[in-house]
């Protein structure tokens, strides 16, 4: 092989190369030293999704900080202490409610694919959409929620499906459930679990193409039916 014939890389893109791995070994080295205080200390840390660096195989998107805060406040006021509240898929809500609420955050449960977030100790769940009843926990957990949050990682029908398969098995007898995803599966959501297209609209907040949409089995003073 001639290594002559290998091209180099010029000085601007190598300059934003080095910028990317370097801003990538800060976060690294974040949720390294993030993993090391997951003790009793932890509890009372707060925690924020900068500290999870988005994996996009993964199809992660975090939300924007109002659109995870506007989910954690309605998850907040529609429950009562004590009342059990699942987050699905929904880690950046999670968060966010953990933040608003550190009182409740016993109360509160991520069920995640992404084992970074067993930080959270018996608060996570892990969570694979393709085993919808398969998850640690699941005769436990059937019937126990007051309120779940569903963000399904893929717009597609299986995994809308397989993930309210999910929620209705957890959900109480009077559970309000709330689903954010693409726009598209606005039919499937009503025809599986009766959630009606709301006002809200959510955000990411590296911005996405997809248009998103809110959808819900119940309406408050700030989230209504259109």
């Amino acid at each position: 092989m001639d290594f002559d014939d290998i091209p180099e890389l010029s000085a601007d893109t190598l300059a934003l190369l080095q910028s990317f791995l370097g801003e990538k070994q800060e976060l690294d080295d974040r949720f390294t030293k993030l993993q090391g205080n997951a003790n009793a200390e932890f509890e009372t840390q707060k925690i924020t999704m900068d500290c999870f660096q988005e994996d996009w195989q993964l199809s992660q998107f975090w939300y924007s900080e109002a659109t995870s805060d506007f989910i954690a406040s309605r998850a907040l006021e529609n429950t009562q202490q004590g009342e059990k509240i699942a987050f699905i898929s929904s880690p950046s809500a999670y968060v966010a409610f953990r933040n608003m609420a550190p009182e409740r955050a016993i109360d509160a449960y991520v069920f995640e694919f992404d084992k970074r977030f067993d930080l959270f100790k018996q608060q996570f769940v892990f969570y694979d959409f393709n085993r919808p009843l398969g998850f640690s926990r699941v005769e436990e957990m059937k019937g126990m929620f007051k309120f779940i949050v569903a963000d399904p990682p893929f717009l597609n029908e299986d995994c809308l499906s397989q993930t309210m398969e999910t929620a209705q098995h957890i959900s109480a007898e009077d559970a309000l459930i709330m689903i954010d995803t693409g726009a598209v599966m606005e039919e499937l959501a009503n025809k599986l679990v009766g959630a009606k297209i709301t006002d809200f609209h959510p955000e990411h907040g590296g911005g996405l193409s997809n248009e998103f949409r809110c959808y819900t089995t119940f309406e408050d003073d700030k989230l209504k039916w259109i």
